[in-house]
């Protein structure tokens, strides 16, 4: 198995809105993302802020707001278009969540890390 590709098991069951976390290691470094399941489909991306690299959930797993169809920083209400991860409101406005290739095949979503969306 490509050690760069990651499997997300179970993705079926994820309800419209609800994010699995995963984590993965990059140049040493332990990090962590996650997978939202959306009207639009699955979106992975890294749990980091552009402004600040704090992580967006500040741990709850919780990344959606449903009312504004955005996925959302905690730290400071900076707000993210789901389909292309770019901030259209806040402190980080016209910047971008770092973004990853999905692919499902049956129940399970494999993740590219070396692949943007």
């Amino acid at each position: 198995m490509n050690p760069r590709r990651l499997c997300v098991s179970g993705v079926e069951r994820l309800a419209l809105g609800e994010a699995r976390v995963f984590e993965f290691e990059r140049d040493g470094e332990q990090l962590e993302g996650f997978l939202l399941r959306h009207r639009a489909g699955l979106f992975a991306y890294v749990n980091r802020c552009p402004h600040w690299a704090v992580d967006l959930d500040l741990g709850d797993g919780r990344f959606y707001a449903a009312d504004v169809d955005r996925i959302y920083c905690k730290n400071h209400g900076a707000l993210f278009r789901v389909e292309d991860g770019m901030c259209d409101l806040g402190p980080c406005f016209g910047q971008a969540l770092e973004s990853f290739a999905v692919e499902l095949e049956g129940d399970d979503a494999f993740i590219d890390l070396e692949r943007p969306r």
